[in-house]
C-alpha cells in the first residue's frame, strides 16, 4: 500500500495506482520487486556527467575566432587545446573543485558573478571590458 502524500503526487503526476501494479500482474514476486528495489541505489539511477577537462570552459555554441582564443590563451599562460567547449552549463560544483577553472560566458549570469563575460566577436569596448576582468587573473598569476 503506497501512503497518502506519495499516492496524490503520483496522482497529480498522472499516475494510476494500477499503473505502480504492473510488477505484480507480470508475475513478478513482492519478494523479487522489493530486493530489485533495495539493489538500486539512487546515485546508480541518475548518472552524473564527468567533470570537464580544461582551464578556460567557454559556454558558447562555438569557438571564437582563432586570433582572439589565441589572444586569450596567451595572457593566462594557457594553451589553446586547454580551452573546453561546453553546451551546456556547468554544475557549481565543478566551479569549486581544485583546479579551479575559469569559465568565459558570451552573456552575463548571476549564477556565476567570477565568470569572464564576452561574446564570440568583441567590438572594441567589449574587449576593454574583457581586458578589465583579466586583470585579476593576471595580477594572481604574476604575483
Amino acid at each position: 500500500m503506497i501512503d497518502p502524500v506519495r499516492q496524490s503526487m503520483l496522482a497529480r503526476m498522472g499516475i494510476q495506482s494500477w499503473q505502480l501494479r504492473r510488477p505484480a500482474m507480470l508475475g513478478v514476486a513482492p519478494a523479487e520487486e522489493a530486493e530489485v528495489a533495495s539493489t538500486e541505489s539512487p546515485q546508480e539511477a541518475i548518472p552524473q556527467a564527468p567533470r570537464p577537462a580544461g582551464k578556460l570552459w567557454l559556454l558558447a555554441q562555438a569557438l571564437p575566432a582563432a586570433t582572439l582564443l589565441e589572444d586569450i590563451c596567451q595572457l593566462l599562460a594557457i594553451r589553446t587545446d586547454e580551452v573546453t567547449l561546453l553546451s551546456t552549463p556547468p554544475e557549481a560544483h565543478w566551479l569549486q573543485q581544485e583546479p579551479s577553472p575559469l569559465l568565459w560566458l558570451t552573456e552575463a549570469d548571476s549564477r556565476w558573478p567570477e565568470a569572464l563575460v564576452c561574446p564570440l566577436a568583441p567590438g572594441s569596448a567589449e574587449k576593454r571590458a574583457l581586458w578589465q576582468q583579466l586583470q585579476p587573473h593576471l595580477a594572481a598569476r604574476t604575483a
